[in-house]
């Protein structure tokens, strides 16, 4: 008889627990032969996922599959070179279909460039915007900027290499030097973009309804993101509530874009894009003496194809973000039919002056003052009392609502709700009068703009003219 000890056992056990576990991971059988073989082959990196290197830093190469043209994955629909389509053209404000780009470098695809504008109509380089000869010089688009592609060409360069990227690409070529501040970039250049954008749908409502989708992308060619947010909150606060699902693009992303194409062996295609040029709108601008604004080439250009109520999308959109009321958001409505005749181009008609004496008693009327008295540029100390007295007492009388507001003390819903409401804005000229962006379209909407001595603007005339409010200047230089 057998006798085995605890130890004996123990060796046994662990004998048959090992080849088990064996047979489980490297074992194989022979079914040719009818028996088991053991094999303790160990597998490569190669066969192996396991053991394959975890990402493209750890040297791994993949492998090299060489096709020759009969063998090459044929192109999808949306893959073909299509020809660059104009859609709409003021100089600094573009609207077309199929933009190319590689290495960093726009490509209009057509076979007949003489018929298109200038290309320094279209963009310019990143040279800082300033008004010397050689500054303006610098500014110039290069071929590395932009450039005209025959299809010929195009077909030889890329061929089916295209990258589709679908819906709406806003792209804003603009300097840094303008991007962080409110008013030149909500009040000029969003502006003026929103203006030709606007002009494909010319039956926008005092609603804002509208058929436009919304932007798919931002791209901000010479700004980075942290840069973007750091110096006005509000810039991309209006962006991201009024488009929550546009991404944003800025000049890292864009130069990533650039590095998969440096090779110009494949190309990215931009299925509708708007672009916007600060430097490329103030050539060949139409009224340089009268209105010397940044947006006024798109304004002019789209008066016969856009709505009366153009800016309301946008107003709207970023007011209900912000939680106001939709009462007060919604007061424009009340004179739909008002066709407008107080931007002090027009003398008002005696039906107008009706519309203005009704007016009060139709939506609330709230004076907001923006005070800067706590800034550099404001107003004497003793001036700024007796004015501040003077309207307490005549609001009062009339039963108006008075708003005398630090704007840097409140945040930006408390802002916007305030400019939302406002009928008569005033305050000295900076960059609080961007909330006249705001303002209800009413017969009574004003904007009273107080000017120091030494300096006069257009900058919030103009833009007030434009949504059609009424503007008053004070300038005294005495």
């Amino acid at each position: 008889m057998l006798r085995f000890n605890r130890s004996t056992i123990r060796v046994a056990i662990g004998l048959l627990v090992a080849l088990f576990f064996i047979s489980l991971l490297q074992g194989n059988s022979d079914q040719d032969s009818g028996s088991w073989r053991w094999s303790f082959t160990w597998p490569s990196p190669e066969t192996d996922p396991i053991r394959r290197p975890s990402s493209l830093t750890d040297d791994y190469q993949p492998p090299i599959v060489h096709q020759s043209p009969d063998s090459a994955i044929p192109a999808r629909p949306e893959d073909v070179l299509l020809p660059t389509k104009l859609v709409s053209h003021q100089q600094g404000w573009n609207i077309l279909d199929n933009v190319y780009m590689a290495n960093s470098t726009l490509y209009f695809l057509t076979d007949e460039p003489k018929k298109w504008p200038k290309l320094n109509l279209f963009t310019s380089s990143d040279h800082p915007l300033k008004w010397s000869d050689a500054d303006k010089k610098a500014r110039e688009p290069s071929e590395w900027d932009i450039a005209f592609i025959s299809p010929q060409e195009a077909k030889a360069r890329w061929g089916t290499r295209v990258m589709p990227v679908k819906d709406w690409t806003f792209y804003v070529n603009e300097p840094n030097q303008f991007l962080g501040h409110y008013y030149h970039w909500v009040g000029e250049t969003f502006f003026a973009m929103q203006r030709v954008y606007a002009s494909l749908d010319p039956k926008i409502d005092v609603k804002g309804t509208t058929k436009l989708p919304h932007p798919a992308r931002f791209v901000f060619r010479h700004i980075d993101y942290p840069e973007w947010i750091k110096w006005a909150p509000i810039n991309w606060r209006v962006i991201q509530t009024l488009y929550p699902s546009a991404a944003v693009e800025t000049a890292s992303q864009w130069e990533q874009r650039g590095n998969l194409t440096r090779d110009n062996r494949s190309v990215w295609r931009f299925d509708q894009m708007l672009m916007a040029d600060r430097g490329a709108a103030f050539r060949e601008q139409l009224h340089p003496g009268r209105n010397h604004r940044t947006a006024s080439s798109a304004w002019e250009g789209t008066l016969n194809s856009s709505s009366r109520f153009w800016w309301e999308p946008v107003r709207r959109g970023v007011l209900r973000a912000a939680g106001v009321d939709e009462a007060v958001i919604d007061r424009p409505s009340i004179w739909a039919n008002w066709q407008g005749a107080f931007t002090g181009d027009q003398k008002p008609s005696q039906r107008d002056m009706d519309v203005l004496q009704k007016a009060p008693t139709l939506a609330p009327v709230v004076i907001s003052y923006i005070s800067r008295q706590r800034v550099r540029r404001r107003m004497i100390e003793a001036d700024e009392a007796i004015f501040v007295k003077s309207v307490k007492e005549l609001t009062a009388r009339r039963k108006w609502k008075f708003n005398h507001v630090f704007m840097e003390e409140l945040t930006p819903e408390q802002q916007l709700a305030i400019a939302a409401e406002t009928t008569i804005m005033i305050g000295v000229h900076g960059n609080g009068l961007t909330h006249l962006l705001w303002m209800p379209l009413t017969p009574l909407t004003t904007v009273m703009e107080i000017f120091y001595p030494t300096g006069f603007a257009k900058d919030y005339e103009w833009t007030a003219r434009v949504l059609g409010f009424t503007h008053y200047a004070i300038h005294n230089d005495t």
